[in-house]
């Protein structure tokens, strides 16, 4: 996408957001996300993940990551007795990247998998996908749901101490603007993210899921921020995300204990969080690590030594979805329906 039609994206959101102001006075930072990221011309329009965009997901470092999460889907549907066609439903789907490796980690399964994004770009590039329906909200009643870095971006509200942090305007330029908050007060020294987004997302998930389970995968922690606010675009972090609306990604790490909580209010069973790192381990990443080594050495014993170093430059990175201070940190946060057990590998995980 060249500058000239960004800039004409970015404004088309930035009249937008000024209108909302004009219209309401001061919004709250959700409603400023959903016209940057998510309203005509914002940044979610066109697919940006991807080693071309403005950032990459696990999928996209090692085609083992969507193996193994296929592996997690496969024991998902035998604890709900091997439905068939297991309908799979990854929401935020993005390039389809993911969608492509689940479905390979489930060849010789009857499989229903619909890849859901809010883009047209994305749903365009997903349509092209052997085996997969485009849809643009969750529906029809999925046995497995999957969302890989969807909460961070989902909109969330901003609060310090008794005070909320809204985006209003200052002569031409949007600037933030504090008020009162009339919620549950936060600390003074750190500021609070309220993940609005998340909860309105486990509220669809309790609409749409009968029988079933919900795997969500993102940064964060437990019952402390999981990183502050910051935008991020061309690979690299971007401090002001007011500057120009519509053109970088906004997220912050997820605290996923309000999350978990919200979920059993309203009805789902919130399993404890593992870390990326355990969950790939209890799915069997060691196992293949061993079987790359061994074909590497095979491959250097038939002296095809350029496929030996694409063997060994595989592993390398499939390492960094384990690695605890690269990808290995990100959490998996499994929902189900009542009755429904734990799955072999998350006790596995979880030890």
């Amino acid at each position: 996408m060249d500058g000239g039609i960004l800039l004409a994206m970015s404004q088309q959101v930035a009249e937008a957001i000024h209108g909302a102001i004009r219209d309401h006075g001061p919004i709250t930072f959700a409603e400023f996300m959903q016209h940057a990221l998510y309203g005509p011309g914002g940044y979610y329009e066109d697919p940006p993940v991807g080693t071309d965009g403005d950032f990459v997901t696990s999928p996209h470092v090692h085609p083992v990551f969507g193996t193994l999460v296929g592996t997690a889907v496969a024991g998902l549907s035998s604890c709900l007795g091997e439905p068939e066609p297991v309908r799979i439903a990854e929401v935020g789907a993005g390039d389809g990247t993911l969608a492509t490796q689940v479905l390979g980690a489930l060849a010789g399964r009857v499989v229903d998998y619909e890849a859901i994004d809010v883009s047209a770009g994305a749903r365009e590039t997903l349509g092209a996908i052997d085996g997969v329906r485009v849809g643009v909200a969750l529906g029809d009643a999925p046995h497995v749901v999957i969302a890989n870095e969807l909460l961070d971006n989902l909109p969330f509200r901003r609060v310090r101490g008794d005070r909320e942090v809204r985006v209003g305007v200052q002569g031409d330029r949007l600037v933030e603007v504090e008020t009162p908050w009339n919620g549950e007060p936060a600390r003074p020294d750190v500021e609070t993210i309220v993940p609005v987004g998340a909860f309105a997302f486990v509220d669809e998930l309790v609409s749409v899921l009968t029988r079933g389970y919900a795997l969500l995968i993102d940064y964060g922690d437990v019952g402390a921020p999981g990183g502050g606010m910051h935008g991020y675009r061309d690979h690299r972090v971007i401090d002001d995300v007011l500057a120009d609306p519509g053109s970088t990604d906004i997220t912050a790490g997820v605290d996923f204990a309000p999350i978990a909580d919200h979920a059993e209010r309203r009805g789902l069973i919130a399993f404890p969080t593992v870390t990326q790192h355990d969950a790939l381990l209890a799915l069997g990443f060691e196992a293949w690590l061993r079987a790359e080594l061994e074909r590497q050495t095979a491959q250097l014993d038939a002296r095809e030594g350029l496929e030996a170093v694409r063997t060994w430059s595989g592993r390398s990175r499939a390492t960094l979805l384990v690695d605890p201070s690269a990808l290995g940190r990100l959490r998996w946060l499994l929902l189900a329906t009542p009755g429904l057990p734990a799955p072999a590998w998350l006790d596995a995980a979880g030890r």
